[in-house]
């Protein structure tokens, strides 16, 4: 019996076929979130200010030198579906990450909901993180009176939202006012959320935050120990301190030999 040729090629019409799909999958919208590496801030020399008279610590040369950088991610709006090819790119840039719609954002969110949600959990974040750096500062001095509150500190974010600068706030918080050697000439980069107890809590995206961080020239970065696990990008060129809480965070930072012991365990 002859067995039956294999055909070397495809018949026009099956061909067509096949590229009229290939070209509608690159160009038709999908329920795709891209995260990607987002801007940094320095909350030394931009992002946490002093009104009224109160008078920070830290120097106006030691803000020039040292950096406390808070990270953030790009993410595309609920409401915006990207092409095939640009799912497709971001797939293969390494730098990012796809996800469903669904696993972002709540089903049916509005880009409009999504950006008041986004802002309001900042401002909810910015509130706690000076309450939990007066908090920690009253047990770290108790016999010292606290001579600030709330309301002499203005955090000026520009196109960033969420609650995962909150440990960063309360950092940069503690280094202008009371102890600038937290940071000592260093490049330091922060994400993590932070309750009013000085509780630290994970946030999403922390291969593109570590990404940015090292894009931005910092040789530390401080994160929630409970993202150690979710880290996969290399990060050689980084000091990781993970941490449970404020105080860990603060005294990580001080001390060579207890940050040493705040690695991320392989």
């Amino acid at each position: 019996m002859t067995p039956h040729p294999i055909p070397k090629y495809l018949s026009k019409p099956p061909l067509y076929f096949l590229v009229f799909i290939i070209v509608f999958t690159l160009f038709v919208p999908l329920p795709f979130a891209i995260i990607s590496p987002g801007p940094v801030t320095d909350l030394l020399s931009k992002g946490v200010k002093i009104t009224g008279d109160l008078k920070p610590a830290m120097s106006e040369q030691q803000m020039k030198s040292g950096k406390l950088f808070s990270l953030s991610v790009f993410v595309n709006n609920p409401e915006s579906k990207p092409p095939g090819i640009l799912v497709l790119e971001a797939w293969l840039r390494g730098d990012t990450v796809v996800l469903p719609n669904e696993v972002v954002y709540e089903q049916g969110e509005t880009t409009k909901a999504a950006d008041a949600k986004a802002k309001k959990d900042m401002k909810n974040s910015e509130v706690r993180a000076a309450i939990a750096a007066a908090n920690f500062l009253k047990q770290a001095y108790p016999n010292e009176p606290l001579n600030w509150s709330p309301s002499d500190i203005k955090f000026v974010m520009e196109k960033v939202g969420g609650p995962s600068a909150g440990l960063a706030f309360s950092l940069a918080l503690i280094a202008k006012l009371r102890e600038p050697q937290l940071i000592a000439d260093r490049k330091i980069a922060v994400t993590g959320t932070i309750a009013e107890s000085g509780k630290v809590g994970s946030i999403g995206g922390i291969d593109q935050k570590l990404i940015s961080a090292i894009s931005a020239g910092a040789s530390i970065a401080v994160i929630p120990k409970s993202n150690c696990r979710d880290i996969t990008v290399e990060t050689k060129s980084l000091q990781i301190i993970a941490v449970t809480n404020l105080s860990e965070a603060f005294h990580g930072l001080i001390s060579p030999e207890v940050a040493k012991s705040m690695r991320c365990k392989a």
